[in-house]
């Protein structure tokens, strides 16, 4: 993907900034350079992390569905690096390899499906991802049955338009609006298997807050605070008590509230961007780096091992 990152700020409730259009140009220059290279500074960091030697753990509930897995850990996951947390992947009793090759058919299906412009079965493809994800509870997921019902006429080429939109770092995401397109985490993951170049990641709770977990690591050893942290990486977070990155230094804009469709559209956009460049600087592919961060579960305020 193309670099800079985009400017992201008005997309999520971020913390107020001094007035950039009342610095002269050569002060909005310097700081989008100063950005630019935190950014740089920060996947460099977190391709780091990769074979790192940071460890985490979190316990495993005995119950529902994560019973078997639960027995399977003795009841606590842990982790020694982002590598270590990848090759431990799991998800419906099933391992990164087993998980991906099911996304990789329905991606294939659902490209072929959209190239072919067939919505009907783009519909039901649709809802076979909702169902692998866990996903299809129709009172949970009432927005996003609605709105494929509201537009299955059309459906491929709203999906082609959202992800042409999302990829393009200078597109307006203004469109976002919940009705016209919406996003959250199920669209997130349709539209990262609706991507032929697989450039876009599923960016839900789990993610954003893994991201916020190591930007707040980042931004503590380097003593970086709030108003000098670049946009880009101040990453939405579902705001779960137990899934709550901030630390004293730094805190994260909320994924859910006022406009939550383009703020969660912009963290896809930006997420993407980033782990595309984490994963050339440590030679992985991005579903690995998203993978490991989906594991990198958020009970941050009860892990001591930070």
């Amino acid at each position: 993907m193309a670099e800079p990152f985009p400017v992201l700020a008005g997309a999520c409730s971020v913390p107020s900034r001094p007035n950039l259009s009342k610095l002269a140009p050569y002060g909005q220059r310097e700081n989008a350079t100063r950005n630019h290279e935190q950014i740089r500074e920060f996947c460099q960091f977190l391709a780091h992390e990769w074979g790192g030697n940071r460890r985490h753990s979190y316990a495993v509930p005995f119950k529902g569905k994560s019973r078997g897995w639960s027995r399977a850990v003795n009841h606590k996951w842990s982790a020694v690096g982002l590598a270590d947390a990848m090759s431990k992947y799991a998800w419906s009793g099933k391992t990164f390899a087993e998980s991906k090759a099911e996304l990789d058919r329905f991606a294939a299906d659902l490209q072929a499906a959209m190239q072919l412009d067939s919505n009907n079965d783009v519909c039901h493809i649709l809802r076979a991802i909702m169902h692998w994800a866990g996903a299809d509870k129709k009172h949970r997921q009432r927005r996003m049955f609605e709105w494929i019902e509201h537009n299955a006429g059309e459906i491929s080429a709203k999906l082609s338009n959202i992800v042409d939109l999302i990829k393009d770092e200078q597109a307006s995401l203004g469109s976002f609006d919940g009705v016209n397109l919406l996003m959250n985490s199920t669209m997130a993951k349709i539209v990262s298997l609706a991507d032929p170049e697989q450039k876009l990641v599923a960016y839900d709770g789990r993610l954003g807050g893994a991201l916020s977990f190591f930007v707040a690591r980042f931004t503590e050893e380097r003593e970086i605070h709030q108003y000098d942290v670049a946009d880009q990486l101040l990453f939405a977070v579902d705001r779960e008590p137990k899934r709550n990155p901030d630390t004293n230094r730094i805190h994260f804009p909320a994924l859910f509230g006022n406009a939550r469709d383009r703020c969660h559209a912009s963290m896809v956009r930006s997420a993407s961007q980033l782990i595309w460049r984490v994963a050339k600087e440590c030679q992985a592919s991005p579903r690995e780096i998203e993978a490991a961060l989906f594991m990198w579960d958020i009970t941050l305020q009860m892990n001591p091992e930070h």
